[in-house]
């Protein structure tokens, strides 16, 4: 698994968020799910590749990656030097952490990056989880 990420801002590319949320967009009105892989530089989190996964779970609330295919991606990242640095999904409602998100949030100590389209284009928003709290960082697209 990935590093803990103390507070500081989740860079990614635009290509890379265009094609989350294009994911998201074929997905819909299903939860979509993707893995962010990159590096920490000091308290920042680099993204330099988006994995796009299925939901398992095939809901519109939820979702869930196949751990086969979680650990098949996380193997590919080690040998290419990298670190599992974030989850992405979509929700169908304002873009913060579900209750079911916090649990996950404690097992997956990553930013968690939250899509929502539910007013015209798709928004999103960074989280990490200190203590029982999801504190929003900044989200730098580039």
């Amino acid at each position: 698994m990935g590093p803990t990420i103390l507070l500081g801002a989740l860079h990614i590319s635009r290509s890379h968020l265009d094609r989350l949320y294009g994911h998201a967009e074929r997905c819909r009105p299903l939860e979509s799910a993707a893995l962010l892989f990159g590096r920490l530089e000091g308290s920042a989190v680099v993204v330099t590749r988006t994995e796009l996964v299925d939901n398992v779970l095939r809901s519109r609330v939820a979702f869930e990656v196949d751990p086969v295919t979680e650990y098949q991606l996380l193997q590919d990242a080690e040998v290419q030097g990298e670190d599992m640095v974030g989850i992405f999904h979509s929700h169908p409602a304002p873009p913060q952490p579900s209750e079911s998100d916090l649990y996950n949030m404690n097992l997956n100590p990553v930013v968690w990056l939250i899509a929502s389209r539910t007013t015209g284009g798709w928004k999103s928003r960074a989280f990490v989880l200190e203590g029982k709290k999801a504190i929003e960082v900044s989200l730098v697209v580039a």
